[in-house]
């Protein structure tokens, strides 16, 4: 914790630093409107775009001005790809799951069933060419990705009725994101991807009898545990995600070397804080769903290897089916294999 500490300190320095001397530079002002995927309020998501915009604007005096939207105030969550690819909205704070459809191998990107750790993560992003990769998929389609959140593991979702046996999943309707939705289709489940505003009112009502969605502390937010008591921990199909801020790729070309830079320390900046935000946060929560007579319960070893062998045959169908996927798998699973070893000794 001390050296996390250490490491966000040396951040937001950096930050001032450089606020410091940005003034000084010649440069048009540029304002953005960026919206985000969730509501600002939400813990490690939403928030995460609020404080980025805050510092944003706080360190940049002047040079970048970010006008911050909630989900849906000016178009839906699962749109904000769309608008910002057609420039109708210069920004936006999302997930690249939610592109999972129109672009398989970004699923890679937003997080992966049996995947890497938050820490493994970047290393493959920032230091093992991932990140260069991601951004040549978006600059084909007129966009510019920074990642710009880091979220810790999510829970393995919540259940109208406990999920024992691989039988138990045979035709439930769940709501579940990216690649683990296709393995939970493999599983016999009928799955939806729905926007996080739309999850609570569609599991109240029946339409769906179970959902993946984020950490505890999120989750508790939205309130799930009024109205499911199945909770399992932790989640198998996301070790750790990633969100991003995408840019119309005109606007962010037509902003100086030093407006690109202070963006992309600041999403850096925002990962960090995000990331060592929600660890009180998500034991409260837990402690609170107990009280309100949730079972916090574990998915079984027989059920954990059905996903893992799901997900292998998953990939491999994804990877003969685009080769953009297969590119990006190959080089994450390449960069793992390398830190193996480290990685072992890590997490013991």
């Amino acid at each position: 914790m001390i050296r996390t500490i250490k490491v966000a300190g040396l951040a937001a320095l950096t930050l001032t630093a450089f606020a410091s001397t940005a003034p000084l530079q010649a440069q048009d002002a540029v304002s953005l409107s960026v919206q985000s995927a969730w509501p600002l309020t939400l813990p490690a998501s939403g928030r995460d775009a609020q404080h980025f915009s805050d510092a944003i604007n706080e360190a940049s005096g002047g040079s970048v001005e970010i006008e911050l939207y909630g989900a849906g105030k000016l178009v839906p969550s699962l749109e904000i790809f769309d608008a910002v690819q057609r420039g109708t909205l210069d920004a936006g704070y999302t997930s690249p799951l939610y592109v999972a459809g129109k672009f398989p191998a970004l699923q890679l990107f937003g997080g992966v069933p049996f995947g890497p750790d938050a820490i493994e993560y970047l290393g493959w992003i920032y230091n093992g060419g991932g990140l260069d990769i991601w951004r040549e998929i978006y600059a084909e389609q007129g966009v510019m990705t920074v990642p710009c959140g880091l979220m810790e593991p999510e829970a393995g979702g919540w259940y109208k009725e406990p999920i024992e046996t691989a039988a138990d999943l045979d035709g439930l309707k769940l709501r579940f994101a990216g690649l683990a939705g296709e393995v939970m289709k493999k599983m016999g489940a009928s799955v939806v991807l729905l926007a996080g505003g739309d999850i609570f009112p569609n599991l109240e009502r029946g339409v769906i009898d179970g959902t993946e969605f984020s950490m505890p502390a999120i989750d508790a937010i939205i309130g799930f545990d009024d109205i499911a008591k199945n909770y399992y921990l932790p989640g198998w199909h996301q070790p750790a995600a990633i969100n991003e801020l995408i840019i119309n790729k005109a606007k962010w070309d037509a902003m100086s070397d030093a407006q690109r830079t202070l963006i992309e320390l600041t999403c850096r900046e925002t990962m960090l804080w995000g990331v060592t935000s929600t660890l009180a946060e998500n034991a409260a929560a837990v402690q609170a769903f107990k009280e309100n007579g949730v079972e916090i319960r574990e998915f079984s070893p027989e059920l954990i290897e059905a996903f893992r062998e799901k997900t292998a045959e998953v990939m491999a169908e994804q990877s003969e089916k685009d080769a953009n996927f297969k590119r990006v798998w190959d080089s994450l699973q390449a960069y793992r294999d390398n830190a193996a070893d480290w990685a072992s000794v890590r997490n013991d």
